[in-house]
Order: structure tokens, then C-alpha cells, then sequence
């Protein structure tokens, strides 16, 4: 998971339910058994640039789709409204949590 997705899970939690909550949570995605991601390499700026151009999404999904595709791995979430569309493409895989 990179850190601009925790980012993205904090400042949300944060505005809809205070500083005490998002930090709750913060301190759960760091205690999850998955690899935080802090750095953004050549391959994955790339990567994240073209499925944002192709896709319209947001910066933050852009570079979770691209750490998933350049890793072979699933990208774990509920968005459909944003994710459908791709999942359709077979370019990526999903696992969906609702």
C-alpha cells in the first residue's frame, strides 16, 4: 500500500470523523500485514501517468493501480464507481471488499 493511499484513508476518516478515529485507523493500516510503499520510481510515475490519462481517475488510484500492475498484484478496495470500468479491461485484478 503506498503512502499516498493511507494519506487519501486518513484525511477521509479525518473530515468525516475526527482526528481521534483517523488515528485509530492510521495506526490498524500500519499493523496490517502488507508492505507500505514509500517511494515513487520511474516505472510506477509512468505507469500511474497513463492509467490516469486513460482512465480519468484520481492521482491517489492512479498510483495504487500502477504499484498493483508493476507488482502482478490484486488491488484490494470498494470503489466500483471508479474501478468497474478498468476491471472490465483485464488489465488489472481486483478483490472486492463490498
Amino acid at each position: 500500500m503506498h503512502q499516498i493511499n493511507i494519506l487519501e484513508v486518513y484525511y477521509g476518516i479525518y473530515r468525516e470523523d475526527g482526528r481521534e478515529k483517523a488515528d485509530e485507523v492510521y495506526d490498524k493500516i500500519l499493523n496490517l500485514p502488507v508492505t507500505i510503499i514509500d517511494k515513487l520510481d520511474a516505472t510506477v510515475i509512468k505507469e500511474a501517468g497513463r492509467l490516469k490519462a486513460v482512465h480519468k481517475i484520481s492521482l491517489a488510484d492512479s498510483i495504487a493501480l500502477a504499484e498493483t500492475k508493476i507488482r502482478k498484484a490484486l488491488i484490494v478496495t470498494c470503489d466500483h464507481h471508479e474501478f468497474d470500468v478498468i476491471e472490465k479491461n483485464k488489465e488489472l485484478k481486483f478483490y472486492w471488499i463490498r
